[in-house]
């Protein structure tokens, strides 16, 4: 598996290598909240980056908690991800997305037969031309705990950085953004916490984060080359999902709790 995240980063690295580039660093803080049947309570925080090309993204995301009592068996837990990924054009409007999603989600040390997420994937898009475009595929997701496949389906109207009203719906996430000015913007998404699979090396479990947020957010845009997004969320049935020999049993739930984030984008 280490060969195969090797030459995996390599290739992705050579899809193409003069395109344009991003690096996003990011923050998220939350509330206060209970620990479902239990008397703790818990909070937690997330920073990380993400970069990247129109081929090629990377990044590492590490997430706190903060719990009243620690007696939960973790405290940390950290990604390392890549996704590569290649379009191209079918005939006329009809088009196509490929490619593979590796990340090592580990809780002290990386073991990455045990630590890795594998997820190929493909969608078939389509332009019509008109202001709207769609997305309609499926992927898979291969790991040590919890093998599944996914539907993905989704449908854009314009383009976020366009004047105006523009919007993202589908799975798993939804979107709407109102651009006002080139260089402020107000919008809303909401969708399934795309959290992570992790190996907990100290209870030898895996671990794997799931729900649904919404959020609110401000965009501004000084000039081309630098963004900054801020805005509050709000969690809703989040939960961590804890299995061992591919057989689950057990789960922390937490009540619903608010969050505040900010990110900023550098273009170059």
């Amino acid at each position: 598996m280490k060969k195969l995240s090797l030459l995996f980063i390599g290739v992705a690295l050579s899809l193409n290598a003069s395109a344009a580039w991003h690096f996003t660093p990011y923050g998220s803080f939350t509330s206060k909240t209970k620990v479902k049947n239990s008397y703790n309570k818990a909070s937690y925080s997330v920073y990380g980056f993400d970069a990247g090309n129109e081929n090629f993204t990377f990044g590492y995301k590490r997430t706190t908690y903060d719990f009243d009592w620690k007696t939960t068996g973790f405290e940390h837990l950290n990604l390392i991800y890549a996704d590569a990924h290649y379009a191209g054009e079918i005939t006329g409007n009809l088009g196509y997305d490929v490619g593979t999603y590796l990340s090592l989600g580990y809780e002290n040390s990386i073991k990455v037969s045990k630590s890795y997420d594998l997820v190929p994937h493909a969608v078939l898009t389509y332009d019509f031309q008109n202001d709207w475009s769609m997305v309609a595929g499926a992927g898979v997701s291969f790991n040590k705990a919890n093998n599944y496949g996914f539907g993905i389906i989704g449908f854009k109207y314009r383009n976020p950085s366009d004047l105006g009203f523009s919007a993202s719906l589908g799975y798993p996430k939804t979107s709407a953004n109102y651009r006002f000015t080139e260089y402020f913007a107000l919008g809303a998404d909401a969708g399934a916490i795309q959290g992570g699979h992790y190996y907990l090396d100290r209870s030898k479990v895996y671990a794997q984060e799931k729900g649904y947020n919404a959020n609110l957010f401000a965009l501004i845009t000084p000039f081309n080359q630098l963004s900054v997004k801020a805005g509050v969320g709000y969690n809703i049935d989040r939960e961590i999902k804890f299995y061992r020999n591919r057989t689950y049993f057990g789960n922390m739930k937490f009540d619903n709790e608010a969050s505040f984030f900010v990110n900023g984008t550098l273009a170059f």
